[in-house]
């Protein structure tokens, strides 16, 4: 049985209605109970984070301060966006993505319905989006068109299932996605030829790499995985108790992981993890992290549209 990520519906079933002290400090933006934040991005500074019903915050103080920014024309949720300078995309429901124009949001035409989790801005134009059921598109003029990504899975799986992407990073011209099965593909050729460099059982919901050729993968029933050597090869941590993971974030040897319900930090580089208890972490659910330019301080979003400063 496929098994799929753990989105706000199932997230607000757990964990109901709660909502964080206004004192408390860490936290930098407080949403409704209602609300929902599923992914955050930086380039330097300047801040983005997306939720359900197309909304949109930015920040220009490196997370310290956020505000609602031009939103889509969308009411379906937003669950990736990635920024690079002014090129700024963002993806979600019903294979809807947008690119960012002169402080507006222009949905682009995608070629397709699926869900879309994740999306990566690279360099000379390059953007690649991974959804539901093995989707994959990849552009290489900005947005203007995209090329769907077309793989065997009889032969990578030995079955005809359509794994779920929910992770995608590039560096250069190298991307790597991850997903369901533990699977991690790679392109070193712009996304036209691909080899699979891990699987496993458990879904892989998101990776971080920190500039320097290490890397770290996190997902299902506390499930981590790195690599040393960019994404050629992983090998697999202790798993980190039965914590549904879903965002990561990696500096240097510092990481954080973020989830349903948990959270941990590593100062080695992923190789040992202690639990973190700043806010509500433990009884609530936390679904990317990402940290601005030259500050040490990570940023996680989730539940009740909260933005939460997490220092440990």
């Amino acid at each position: 049985m496929l098994k799929r990520k753990l989105f706000a519906v199932l997230a607000f079933v757990l964990v109901p209605g709660i909502v964080a002290a206004e004192a408390d400090p860490a936290v930098r933006y407080q949403g409704t109970s209602h609300d929902a934040l599923f992914d955050i991005a930086f380039d330097g500074a300047r801040g983005i984070a997306v939720g359900n019903r197309g909304v949109v915050l930015e920040s220009d103080d490196g997370g310290k301060t956020w505000a609602h920014g031009p939103r889509p024309d969308t009411e379906l949720a937003l669950l990736g966006v990635s920024t690079n300078g002014d090129r700024r995309f963002a993806v979600g429901q019903s294979g809807q993505i947008f690119r960012a124009t002169s402080r507006a949001w222009t949905p682009v035409e995608s070629g397709t319905d699926e869900r879309l989790f994740a999306v990566a801005v690279g360099s000379r134009g390059m953007v690649v989006v991974v959804g539901a059921f093995g989707t994959i598109i990849v552009s290489q003029n900005d947005g203007e068109s995209w090329s769907p990504v077309v793989l065997d899975w009889m032969d990578i799986l030995g079955d005809y299932l359509e794994p779920h992407f929910y992770a995608v990073h590039i560096d250069g011209d190298t991307v790597t996605i991850g997903g369901e099965f533990g699977l991690v593909i790679r392109s070193r050729d712009r996304g036209t030829t691909w080899t699979v460099v891990h699987k496993g059982e458990a879904s892989i919901f998101d990776f971080s790499f920190n500039g320097r050729g290490k890397g770290l993968a996190i997902g299902q029933n506390g499930l981590v995985v790195r690599t040393d050597d960019g994404g050629a090869s992983w090998r697999s941590v202790a798993p980190l108790g039965e914590t549904n993971l879903l965002g990561v974030w990696f500096n240097g040897e510092r990481a954080l992981t973020v989830g349903i319900r948990g959270a941990f930090a590593s100062r080695d580089g992923g190789r040992s993890w202690t639990a973190v208890t700043t806010g509500d972490v433990d009884i609530a659910w936390y679904q990317a992290v990402a940290s601005p330019a030259g500050r040490d301080a990570p940023l996680a979003v989730g539940h009740s549209g909260r933005i939460l400063e997490i220092r440990e």
